[in-house]
């Protein structure tokens, strides 16, 4: 299940993705972006999966680094626009795991039919 806040966080690293492969000066490899910030590399691809919170420095780092300082201003804004994100994944996890099980419970009560993946198979010998 994907929260709000983790599917903005996605979209900002689409975004920033899209701003280093379009690069003016060339397609920069998240390697040389990380060079030329002085950052870990993998702070880079962790910034684009989504799986890292940018912070307003790191934004301005960003578009100063791949030759877009002009960019900064709408990584701001969608950085700024995590807050209410922030706020609802905040409540989710100060509730706890219950609500979140209890809508998917909810969910298979509604079913008719449930498609499940068993990926765990004997072979036919064994059968």
């Amino acid at each position: 299940m994907s929260t709000d806040f983790q599917q903005a966080r996605e979209a900002l690293g689409a975004r920033l993705r899209e701003l280093r492969l379009s690069a003016p000066g060339g397609r920069l490899t998240g390697t040389r972006l990380a060079q030329r910030l002085g950052w870990p590399h993998s702070k880079i691809y962790k910034l684009e999966n989504g799986r890292q919170t940018a912070t307003t420095d790191d934004l301005r780092a960003w578009a100063d680094g791949v030759g877009r300082p002009h960019a900064f201003a709408e990584l701001d804004a969608r950085l700024k626009g995590f807050e209410s994100r922030i706020r609802s994944w905040r409540r989710q996890l100060s509730a706890g795991h219950r609500p979140v099980q209890d809508g998917w419970n909810a969910e298979v009560a509604r079913s008719a039919v449930i498609h499940a993946w068993e990926e765990a198979v004997v072979p036919g010998m064994l059968q």
